[in-house]
């Protein structure tokens, strides 16, 4: 694997009763030349979770439709979809809020690298849209020069990590708007909730899975709501 290959940070997307520890925070030690900050607004919660009854934001424009409307599947995969809503782009592993683990905070100024442990003993830091690991998100971002946790950020990171696992031939599928089997298959090592070609998750003990029809259904709605919305601009 070349200098450039993403770390295969593993992404947990199991929910239940859970208990908290945290850790220390994980320091930067990248020199690139950061980006700005993108801007935002933090809302509340409750205002964020009703906001699943609007549109879904789209956060990135220099993609295609076929890239956005997998970067939403992969959302709906990890569970942290909740209707488009902003609030998807705060959860913690396990399934609450970083609003509501760290009231007062901007849950969107960095990875919050905070450790849930459960009782089944599937411990883990993920956090965010895609349920990014600490060690995962801390080294794409410094390639790529991003300081926050915003939604944009993550979106970006994300179609980084896609990008980095996808073929060519697959990548030219997405564009065109065409969801395949081995795309998943592909991305599985980077999201755990994805099914590899015998529809289990690439790290087996027990993590859920997505079954390949309820991806595609999603996906294909999703493509089908941004086409129209193009259409109609």
């Amino acid at each position: 694997m070349g200098l450039c290959a993403p770390p295969r940070g593993l992404t947990l997307s199991i929910f239940g009763t859970v208990t908290l520890t945290s850790t220390s925070l994980f320091a930067p030690a990248f020199s690139f030349s950061p980006s700005p900050a993108a801007p935002h607004h933090s809302q509340p919660v409750a205002v964020a979770n009703n906001a699943a009854a609007s549109l879904p934001t789209r956060h990135l424009h220099d993609i295609s439709n076929g890239m956005e409307a997998l970067l939403r599947t992969i959302r709906f995969a990890e569970g942290t979809w909740r209707g488009g809503a902003e609030a998807g782009y705060q959860v913690l592993y396990g399934g609450r809020l970083i609003s509501e683990q760290f009231p007062g905070s901007d849950p969107f100024s960095k990875h919050p690298e905070f450790v849930v442990v459960k009782h089944s003993g599937l411990d883990s830091e993920a956090a965010g849209a895609y349920q990014f690991m600490g060690t995962t998100w801390n080294r794409v971002a410094g390639w790529l020069g991003i300081e926050d946790f915003s939604p944009l950020r993550q979106d970006q990171v994300a179609r980084w990590l896609i990008l980095n696992r996808l073929s060519s031939g697959e990548e030219a599928n997405i564009n065109r708007g065409v969801l395949t089997r081995e795309a998943l298959h592909q991305l599985a090592p980077e999201w755990a909730s994805l099914p590899t070609r015998s529809g289990r998750s690439y790290y087996g003990y027990g993590q859920s899975v997505k079954s390949w029809d309820q991806l595609k259904t999603f996906y294909d709605e999703q493509l089908e709501l941004l086409n129209r919305i193009e259409t109609e601009a």
